[in-house]
């Protein structure tokens, strides 16, 4: 843990061997929920490999992906009053995390600046993300949302969408049809810009599908 450490904070090895000491290893493989919505926790986890989705859960069951954790963010318990989770955080890809309680999670924070870095870009880079999808919703067309979610989830992923979108979830994200969203994907693949394998939906040429956002 503490080479991850290191290469996720960008510490050296005396800071994070002092952090490791108060963390535990925690491995996830895909599909496993992290966090369950509604748990009040009194833990912090932060990524050090693979890619986790923080999910709200409707009163009917449907999943709306919030944002996609990477290495670097935090999740979980972030002061010593957190309220029930809001949301579910479930591993895509084989996640390693370090786990903490809060408590120590706080005292390392004013002991360690590159945990407030850690903290800032990751608190950071979700304020982006919901400016993004707020700047969409207002400025592009249907089809231009659904071309802008597609590159914003390829490239989440590392070019491709494992496993691959459910197109009537993603209809309700981007407040369209599933038909919309299926002729769209299908009319991109005609086109040889996305390739549909059977676990994923694979990003061929960027610039193409960043150059039909409007």
């Amino acid at each position: 843990m503490e080479q991850a450490l290191q290469t996720v904070l960008g510490c050296g090895a005396e800071t994070a061997q002092r952090i490791a000491a108060r963390a535990q290893a925690r491995r996830f493989p895909p599909a496993r929920v992290i966090v369950r919505q509604g748990d009040v926790v009194s833990e912090t986890w932060l990524m050090l490999e693979g890619r986790a989705r923080s999910q709200h859960v409707t009163a009917e069951g449907r999943q709306v992906p919030i944002h996609d954790l990477v290495p670097g963010d935090l999740f979980g318990a972030l002061d010593a009053l957190q309220p029930e989770q809001s949301a579910e955080v479930v591993a895509i890809d084989p996640a390693f995390t370090a786990l903490m309680r809060c408590s120590d999670f706080l005292s390392l924070l004013e002991q360690h600046a590159v945990l407030g870095v850690a903290l800032s870009r990751s608190l950071l880079r979700r304020l982006n993300l919901l400016a993004d999808a707020m700047i969409a919703r207002v400025t592009l067309s249907v089809t231009g949302r659904i071309h802008a979610e597609l590159l914003r989830r390829a490239q989440a992923g590392g070019g491709r969408i494992s496993p691959p979108p459910v197109l009537a979830q993603m209809a309700a994200d981007l407040d369209t049809s599933r038909e919309t969203v299926s002729r769209t994907i299908s009319a991109l693949e005609r086109r040889g810009i996305v390739r549909r394998t059977t676990d994923a939906l694979e990003l061929v040429a960027p610039a193409r599908l960043e150059a039909m956002i409007v």
